[in-house]
This record gives C-alpha cells, structure tokens and sequence, in this order.
C-alpha cells in the first residue's frame, strides 16, 4: 500500500487515466501503461458499486494507484469505495466550504472526520493489517474536491482550508460552461485560464496538492508548466479513437 501510495507523491507532475468503461481486461491493459493511478468514473462513467470494487481490485493488482470519482453529493459512496480499496476519492461539484466538510468527514477517520469503521476488505487488498493500514489511510489518501463552477472558483480558499481536503481538481469542461454561461464547454480557453491558474495557485499557497483533467496531451503539457501536482491524461474515448486511427493510418487499402 505504501508503495502505491507513494506514487501520488512521487516528485513532477503524476499522470493518471480516467476511464468510466468497466470492462477488468480494459482495465488491466490501461493500467499497464506508465500511469501512476487510474481514476474510475463513477458520475458520468458505467461504474456502480460492483465493478468499481472489481476495478479497484484490478488497478492496485497491476501495481497502480485506484481513484474514484463518486456521484455529485454521494458521501456514502465517498466511504464505501475507500472500503473497497480506493486510494483517493474525487468528489464532482463542490462549491462551498461546507461541501467539502461534508466530503472530507466521509473520507478520514476520527478525529478529523467521520468515516465508518471497515477497513479489513482495503487492508486485505494490498496486504497489509488493519493496525497499518488505519495508521497509514487517513494522512496518505486523496480527498480531491471539484472545482468546476465559479461559485466554486470564489471559495476555492475556504475549500481548501477544510482539514481533511488534500486538493483539488479541475474540471475545466463545466468550469468553462459556468464562467461563459455557455452550455458548450470550451476547456481552458480564454475565458476560463485565468481561473485555472487561480486554482492552482491557491492549491500551492495552501501545501495542498492541485490536480486536473486533461482531454489533450497539449492540455495535460500546458498544466504541468503551470505546476499542477497530478494530471489526468485523455479518457476511454481518446485511448480507443487513436489507437484505432494508427491502425488504419498504416494500411494501404483503407481511405
């Protein structure tokens, strides 16, 4: 578990996939990739409880960190994929400080939180005993809140100032959508990158870690050179589309 746990911390930026399809042969093989996690998306993703306890087991059987990113507003959810195994929690839509209290209470133990006690299915999982594993979880694991609106932008200090919040991400789609007003997101485009460099710098100012999620390999380069801590690199969708086209890029009978 230490070693895994080390990988969230490991120096430079942290690449890490999102991936929202269930399938554990997908997952292994993405897994084997140089990712140092891989983030199952339980929002807007296929995961329900089941797989994601499957792909949980499966990510940290392939040596990788296992993230979960939880329903909007689903603390029971928070706890319980820590159960499974999870390494760290993304919670979408967190707007206010007392969002992140909320978040935060479900993810650490006493005293700085609230979270139920059943460890032994995660301590069983990477192998260690229930005594080690509940010295270690509470100070090693993500609690990353969302910052993806502009309500949220505005209390990004007082987020980040709950005990038990680690981070951030960025959700730079609906951050987008909020600050232009426009349902069509236009991620860290001009309207939005001010805000962008907003939250990473309140994440830095705060010793907490600034995470986000990029679509592009050009958008994961531009927020390492802004500092970010953990950068999520493409989805299923990005991973499919180009390993399909330099398939069909390479043959000479397809137009």
């Amino acid at each position: 578990m230490k070693r895994l746990l080390n990988r969230l911390s490991s120096g430079g930026p942290v690449p890490f996939a999102w991936s929202g399809l269930t399938d554990p042969r997908y997952l292994e093989m993405i897994a084997g990739y140089a990712f140092d996690a891989v983030l199952l998306d339980m929002q807007h993703g296929f995961f329900d409880e089941t797989s994601v306890q499957n792909g949980i087991a499966t990510v940290a059987a392939k040596g990788k960190a296992p993230l979960v990113r939880i329903p909007v507003g689903r603390w029971d959810t928070a706890s319980r994929v820590m159960d499974f195994g999870a390494l760290g929690v993304i919670a979408p839509m967190i707007n206010r400080a007392e969002d992140a209290e909320a978040f935060a209470k479900s993810m650490k133990y006493v005293p700085r939180g609230e979270r139920s006690f059943g460890p032994s299915h995660a301590a069983a999982t990477y192998g260690v005993s229930v005594p080690d594993y509940l010295d270690g979880i509470d100070g090693a694991s993500l609690a990353l809140a969302m910052i993806e609106t502009r309500e949220a932008v505005a209390a990004v200090d007082e987020i980040l100032a709950v005990d038990g919040i680690d981070g951030v991400l960025i959700g730079p789609g609906d951050l987008s959508i909020s600050i232009r007003q426009n349902r069509i997101p236009d991620a860290y485009g001009p309207d939005s990158i001010d805000a962008v460099k907003t939250i990473i710098s309140a994440a830095k100012s705060a010793g907490k870690r600034a995470t986000a999620f990029a679509l592009t390999p050009e958008h994961a380069n531009m927020l390492a050179g802004l500092g970010a801590d953990m950068i999520s690199i493409g989805i299923d969708e990005t991973y499919l589309e180009k390993g399909v086209a330099a398939h069909l890029n390479e043959l000479n009978f397809v137009s």
